[in-house]
């Protein structure tokens, strides 16, 4: 199945979500009108949801999110504003 989820961060950006799942995550694809630096920090987030069961609770995705990003600069996003997204699209 493949479901797209858009929504307006609270931090003020918007957030798109195409999510490829059957009973596991097989492919993710976020964009939208954020900034990410650096950049690839994006592909890293969208490559370890990949496997993540459908039914993946909110603070598992903030915990990987904020894992993968460390440090890096989200500007008009957050790990929650991306984990809200996400769980709207596996809905």
């Amino acid at each position: 199945m493949i479901a797209f989820a858009k929504q307006k961060a609270r931090e003020g950006k918007l957030v798109k979500v195409e999510v490829e799942y059957d009973e596991t995550i097989k492919k993710l694809n976020i964009t939208g009108d954020f900034f990410l630096h650096p950049e690839d920090v994006l592909d890293e987030i969208e490559k370890s949801m990949i496997g993540l069961e459908k039914d993946v609770s909110f603070d598992t995705l903030v915990f990987k999110i904020h894992e993968i990003a460390g440090d890096a600069r989200m500007i008009g996003i957050s790990p929650e504003s991306l984990a809200l997204v996400i769980r709207e699209a596996l809905k």
